[in-house]
């Protein structure tokens, strides 16, 4: 018995030991394949700035970007450099590296093409302005600069023109969240919102669902901040803090205006709620978004903001929570082994979703290799996870009576919530994702 333990421990070994030194070799090769992107990138951006040609190197960079899948770029200032990254599918990678000079050059651009003012480096600034790639596709670049120690780090968001608008059957929504939407979009009044942090899709979860009920019968406006896509058949209004036009007197003069359906870009303080709320009241159906950790928190964060709870409960209809997680790549995906801790959290799930007789053993996982196809970065794309609450009488009488989030979590859990960690982990299942993804982001 304990030569065939010494046995199966040798084995173990090797066999760790074997993964491990491919796992290097796959790391060495995309580290390669990475360096060669990036001195690409790098010769073609300096080369048009020693030749003064700023507004090409920034195109260079932008189209580069869009290539290797990228939402953000970020100029990040240190004492002798600037370094340049790329946020691709929510990940910061190091680009290549800019002198003083150099980045002079390209923040005198962006200011001026972004109409901010020049000589202003003690205050952040932000706004906006667009290219063209091949005379038709249009990229909006949203430009956020803030002052640092040793200069001003400025941030891109990339906006898509061409490949933003999705439908709504592409949201990953499975098909009961997907049908209790649905039904909540048909109503003539209620408020929708979508929640979660900064850059986690809810703009383009905002969009597709005004896109499902776009008609020529409902007068629909926006109030956004700012308008980062443009929507036919749809009145779209920006606001300007800067006029001294907040959310809540914007929202007022739309009230002023017939609208069937309201999208308020972000609820940002109470009296943006409150207006918020007596619109939906009012025969209007508001979709919105607010920065909360989960669907059932969003409930507290509403109350603690001066919400009446009896308003609340006759004013919400549904909440949705949202992640955004790294789509494995489809080209070289393959299924793999389960490990021991994999098969605890799946049947640690199945059980509070009640769905433990389906055996653990017919489930599969998938791992990636590396491939041109998703620029040897495993994944390509990304994919939402939801958490999905729909108000039902004994929600509302459990907002309105005054207890907690726990209450209306369990109440919840009786009517088939399925939480963004067991949907991330189903999407696993399913071989869209890893579980080592939804555990990185959750």
């Amino acid at each position: 018995m304990v030569i065939i333990r010494k046995e199966i421990g040798k084995n173990k070994k090797k066999n760790e030991t074997k993964r491990l030194k491919e796992l290097i070799l796959k790391k060495e090769e995309k580290k390669e394949y990475f360096s060669e992107k990036f001195s690409a990138i790098e010769l073609k951006v300096k080369e048009s700035l020693k030749k003064q040609n700023t507004d090409y190197a920034l195109n260079d960079l932008t189209i580069w970007a869009i290539f290797l899948l990228c939402s953000d770029i970020h100029y990040e200032c240190y004492e002798k450099k600037v370094l340049v990254r790329f946020r691709i599918d929510g990940i910061l990678v190091d680009i290549f590296i800019l002198t003083k000079n150099e980045y002079k050059k390209i923040t005198e651009r962006l200011k001026y093409s972004s109409n901010l003012k020049l000589n202003i480096v003690n205050k952040p600034q932000d706004w906006k302005y667009n290219m063209k790639i091949e005379w038709k596709w249009k990229i909006d670049i949203r430009v956020s600069t803030l002052p640092s120690k040793y200069w001003e780090n400025i941030v891109c968001r990339i906006l898509n023109t061409k490949d933003w608008m999705i439908n709504f059957d592409d949201l990953w929504f499975f098909w009961t969240s997907k049908r209790m939407i649905e039904k909540t979009l048909l109503k003539r009044n209620w408020m929708i919102l979508v929640t979660w942090p900064t850059w986690s899709g809810k703009s383009t979860t905002l969009y597709t669902m005004l896109k499902k009920i776009n008609s020529r019968e409902k007068k629909i406006i926006t109030l956004e901040d700012p308008i980062e896509y443009e929507m036919p058949w749809i009145t779209q209004s920006e606001i300007n803090e800067k006029e001294w036009l907040t959310f809540n007197s914007w929202l007022k003069a739309i009230l002023r205006q017939d609208p069937d359906i309201i999208m308020i870009w972000e609820i940002r303080d109470y009296e943006t709620l409150n207006t918020a709320t007596w619109a939906s009241l009012t025969g209007h159906l508001v979709l919105s978004t607010l920065h909360t950790k989960s669907a059932a928190d969003t409930l507290d964060r509403i109350i603690n903001m001066g919400l009446k709870p009896y308003i609340l409960a006759s004013a919400l209809d549904t909440i949705i929570a949202q992640r955004l997680v790294r789509k494995i790549c489809n080209k070289c995906k393959k299924e793999k082994k389960k490990t021991r801790q994999e098969i605890v959290i799946i049947e640690s799930m199945m059980k509070e979703i009640w769905m433990q007789s389906i055996p653990v053993k017919n489930m599969k996982l998938y791992k990636w290799e590396w491939c041109d196809e998703c620029n040897h970065s495993w994944y390509k794309w990304r994919i939402w996870i939801y958490e999905i609450i729909n108000l039902n009488e004994n929600i509302r009488n459990i907002i309105r009576w005054g207890w907690g989030v726990s209450e209306v979590f369990e109440e919840a859990r009786n009517w088939w919530l399925i939480t963004i960690k067991e949907d991330g982990i189903l999407k696993a299942i399913k071989g869209y994702t890893t579980i080592e993804e939804i555990l990185r982001v959750i």
